[in-house]
């Protein structure tokens, strides 16, 4: 009689990731409960956007409630090897890949990020939010997975072997970025707070806000990183500043009438950018 076949078992949902030293995210509480696909949030930007995506945003209702539900692209952490690996090779690890995707992959990046705000908030070292608030992660079931491609997003299931789609429970944001004169102080403060969390957003521009705070952590690098690790005392010190340069820029960017400043000298500053990728 043949043997019967094992059905196949999704991976635990239930395991803060990444799993690795340092912050991690717990798993969101309804993570098995049906998601209703309402509508996407981002449509409009990711149209006028020239490069290649690495998430979607979608309104969802889950156990009657609404979210803004992050659903990240498959991607293959090799096809970066030309910007982290001359950083590793200086400090060999035993499973090089494997600790470079758990730092750098926008997942895990935002994960790492919003673990380490939900430390701060139960040490009661923050007493206001400082980004959207998050609720967790979960891993998308097969349905789910048909609910996006048939509405033609490509999710990247098969790249670097793994058909796992994982995506990230948020607050519905306002849909104005909220960066006008009228917050940039308390915006700059939110970042110092982050900053001072050794969290490091790496991506500060307007459109990366919503309602005056920051909802997108996919670029963030979060202490301890094996890459910033890497780095010599002087380009670790830029690393972490850039975050500041970057508020700067993004207040000439829009053009704001303002003296809220975060660095005293922005010409200087934004020449440190130049070897930051």
């Amino acid at each position: 009689m043949p043997r019967r076949r094992r059905r196949a078992t999704r991976p635990s949902t239930t395991a803060d990731l990444p799993p690795c030293p340092g912050p991690k995210l717990h798993a969101f509480k309804h993570h098995d409960a049906p998601i209703q696909w309402l509508d996407q949030l981002d449509e409009d930007r990711l149209a006028s956007s020239d490069s290649e995506t690495q998430s979607c945003v979608f309104r969802v209702r889950i156990e009657s409630q609404t979210y803004a539900l992050k659903v990240f692209k498959v991607l293959d952490p090799s096809i970066d090897h030309e910007f982290w690996g001359p950083y590793l090779a200086l400090h060999p690890t035993k499973d090089q890949l494997r600790l470079v995707t758990y730092h750098t992959d926008p997942f895990y990046a935002e994960c790492r990020a919003y673990g380490r705000i939900k430390e701060a908030q139960e040490k009661g070292l923050l007493k206001r939010q400082i980004a959207v608030p998050c609720h967790g992660f979960l891993l998308l079931k097969q349905s789910d997975k048909s609910v996006l491609e048939t509405r033609g997003i490509d999710l990247g299931i098969g790249t670097g072997g793994t058909t796992e789609v994982r995506a990230i429970v948020k607050d519905v944001a306002p849909e104005d970025t909220g960066v006008n004169a009228k917050t940039l102080g308390m915006i700059l403060r939110d970042l110092r707070l982050l900053n001072k969390l050794k969290i490091y957003n790496r991506d500060i521009r307007a459109e990366n806000f919503r309602g005056g705070k920051l909802v997108d952590f996919g670029s963030s690098w979060t202490e301890p990183h094996c890459i910033l690790e890497c780095f010599n005392e002087e380009n670790a010190r830029d690393a972490r500043g850039e975050d500041l340069v970057m508020f700067d820029d993004m207040i000439e960017d829009e053009e704001i009438k303002t003296e809220v400043r975060a660095t005293p000298n922005t010409d200087y500053c934004r020449k440190l950018r130049s070897w930051i990728p």
